[in-house]
């Protein structure tokens, strides 16, 4: 459950916000899931690099999220039980995963040492769940942050490190992917982002709809 409850109440003021991809108004200390808008993520997201940068060229947290949803994808839809409920499970599991980096469009991210190690880190993830609870409701996640969104974010790190950072050491027990990193430039890994947000998204729109009650007594 994101705990959202301990954030500091932050008043909006006309210095507090930031100006969005799309010409928004944002304040991220005070979000609203209504002023969320996946252009906005999609764009900052393929422009802010991965490992505070210290990759051998840019690699944007996009294209992060894209492997981490992909994989997620493939892991769910590798589990047992009827493929009806797979196929469904899995495509909201790939949307968590595309979208489980999103804050960092609105607040950015920090180095680990600084994010997890401090008092400043802290408060920032007191904010970044804040935020992430509004990313839940603009694009109706499930509550929790499925456990196979973490196991794919920590394969791909790991393979992440061994393609794209020198003397990375791995510091996991997942294993990395056996096929390498060639990093997409951000242009394309904006595209790539928002074309599988709009395939997910399309997917399950139709599904919801096929469910509707009129929907079956036409049937």
């Amino acid at each position: 459950m994101l705990m959202v409850s301990e954030a500091p109440r932050v008043m909006r003021t006309d210095r507090n916000f930031i100006v969005t991809f799309t010409g928004r108004k944002f304040w991220p200390l005070d979000p609203r899931a209504e002023e969320i808008d996946i252009q906005d993520i999609a764009h900052a997201l393929s422009l802010v690099c991965r490992w505070t940068g210290h990759t051998y060229c840019h690699y944007s947290v996009a294209e992060h999220s894209l492997r981490v949803s992909k994989l997620a994808e493939q892991l769910t839809m590798a589990e047992h039980g009827a493929l009806s409920a797979r196929v469904t499970a899995a495509r909201e599991i790939a949307l968590w995963g595309l979208l489980h980096d999103a804050s960092e469009a609105y607040l950015s991210d920090f180095a680990r040492p600084l994010k997890h190690f401090t008092e400043f880190g802290k408060l920032y993830n007191i904010f970044e769940e804040q935020l992430t609870a509004a990313i839940v409701e603009r694009f109706d996640l499930m509550p929790h942050r499925p456990s196979v969104v973490r196991t794919a974010d920590r394969v791909v790190v790991q393979t992440e490190g061994r393609d794209l950072i020198p003397n990375f050491t791995k510091d996991m027990d997942e294993e990395p992917l056996p096929e390498a990193i060639f990093p997409m430039d951000p242009q394309r890994a904006e595209v790539e982002f928002l074309r599988r947000f709009n395939a997910l998204s399309m997917a399950r729109m139709a599904e919801r709809a096929a469910e509707t009650p009129s929907s079956r007594k036409a049937s």
